[in-house]
């Protein structure tokens, strides 16, 4: 219900035969273009633990990150050999034949992984969904207005509207499920 629109499944997409081993990876070379934020910083400093010995792992984490991926990917050698993509840029990567399928690096090493959570297209896994980015804030107009309870425009002020319908006792667990039933675009 809340966030239907919440469609940006960001994939982790990997090109390389480099394969992270605990990281067990004795040589090779890792780099990574994605765009910058905290969750992807995370991933970066992850896959930098791994660099040593003969291995190599560079990050490009920039707001820029689509404009450089696909030619970043297309050289021979490619200057990046993943890319942490969303559903906006991993069309033009998989059309321009620059990205494999993962199905056998699941396979080897997604026992963790949900269904869910693998993005899959033509029976090919061709990314990993790790996260999804809020895109808009619904609510119940009708009952934020009975109740007299401003429109939260911030998280903060959400948690507080749904405190105060706690308050009131209008339902058991007023969080966003409950303030989102009737969805309304704010």
């Amino acid at each position: 219900m809340f966030l239907r629109k919440i469609a940006t499944v960001v994939a982790l997409t990997t090109l390389a035969s480099s394969a992270w081993a605990g990281c067990g990876i004795s040589e090779g070379r890792v780099s990574i273009v994605g765009n910058e934020f905290p969750a992807i910083q995370t991933i970066g400093a992850g896959a930098m633990e791994c660099a040593g010995g003969g291995v190599t792992v560079e990050t490009n984490l920039t707001a820029d990150h689509q404009k450089i991926n696909l030619p970043g990917m297309t050289g021979n050698p490619a200057e990046f050999t993943s890319a942490i993509v969303a559903n906006s840029s991993i069309v033009a990567l998989m059309n321009n034949d620059v990205i494999r399928p993962l199905n056998d690096l699941v396979a080897k090493h997604g026992q963790g992984l949900q269904k869910s959570q693998l993005v899959t297209i033509d029976g090919n896994i061709m990314g990993i969904a790790f996260m999804a980015n809020a895109q808009h804030l619904t609510y119940r107009s009708d009952v934020l207005k009975d109740l007299g309870i401003a429109v939260p425009s911030t998280y903060e002020e959400m948690l507080a509207a749904a405190e105060k319908i706690r308050n009131y006792n209008l339902m058991a667990e007023p969080n966003w499920r409950c303030l989102c039933s009737r969805l309304e675009l704010s």
